[in-house]
């Protein structure tokens, strides 16, 4: 439910600019159906299979798997937010690899950033993502923690506010927000969506990009997003974009 408010909190900041508004009239039918159709797998297909099939199947294959890992709520909190954020860190690292780019170039063909835009990928690539795997393996062997799922519901939250427009005319204060918390900001990863792709890998925070040196910092929006993707056809775009090249 929070993401779910987050989302058409954030739609609603994005048509209080008139750009805003005039872009999403430009946008293509396939483009709405790109976007919305990966929407729905990332907001409703991915939750059902994580807590639903994958913990089915868990109970098939390993019973007393359920429950095993006891823990409080303030470790499956840290656990979720910091532990499994590093794991998606090197996740997004080798999907910018050359030869497995392909699989993460349709997350890259946005031209704008809006809320929209963080689930825009081919079709099957939120299959593999860490979040779907590790999260739902993490809810069964902690039996639901409470901290956990508080967890994983603030990453995508901060998802969508980083794919956002909303404080781009404030990147000061964006400035502020990634040095003294650390946060990964929407101004850190438009960067990551122009020619510097491969620099702002984290989700959460920025801290893994530093540590490993793959961090950039700008105090300004870059003046052009988005990779071609003008060779590829409707259909490779939605399921098999591997004859691009990047």
């Amino acid at each position: 439910m929070l993401e779910l408010l987050v989302f058409w909190l954030l739609f609603v900041w994005l048509l209080r600019s008139p750009q805003a508004r005039q872009d999403l009239k430009n946008k293509t039918p396939f483009e709405w159906l790109l976007d919305g159709s990966n929407l729905l797998i990332q907001g409703f297909l991915i939750p059902f299979l994580r807590v639903a099939v994958l913990w089915v199947l868990l109970k098939q294959v390993w019973p007393a798997g359920q429950g095993l890992w006891r823990m409080g709520n303030g470790l499956g909190f840290l656990l979720c937010f910091i532990g499994v954020d590093y794991l998606y860190y090197w996740n997004h690292r080798i999907f910018h690899l050359r030869k497995i780019f392909p699989v993460h170039l349709i997350h890259h063909s946005v031209t704008r950033m809006d809320v929209m835009a963080t689930s825009r990928n081919t079709l099957w690539t939120s299959f593999v993502i860490v979040y779907l795997w590790v999260n739902g393996l993490m809810l069964y062997l902690t039996d639901l923690n409470a901290g956990f799922i508080l967890a994983m519901s603030l990453t995508a939250c901060l998802d969508m506010w980083k794919h956002s427009n909303l404080l781009q005319e404030r990147p000061q204060w964006q400035v502020l927000l990634s040095k003294y918390l650390g946060l990964m900001t929407p101004l850190e990863h438009a960067w990551h969506h122009s020619h510097k792709l491969n620099q702002n890998f984290g989700a959460n925070f920025n801290l893994f990009d530093k540590l490993h040196g793959t961090y950039t910092a700008e105090s300004a929006y870059p003046e052009r997003l988005g990779v071609s993707v003008a060779k590829l056809k409707p259909w490779q775009q939605l399921l098999f974009p591997f004859q691009a090249r990047p």
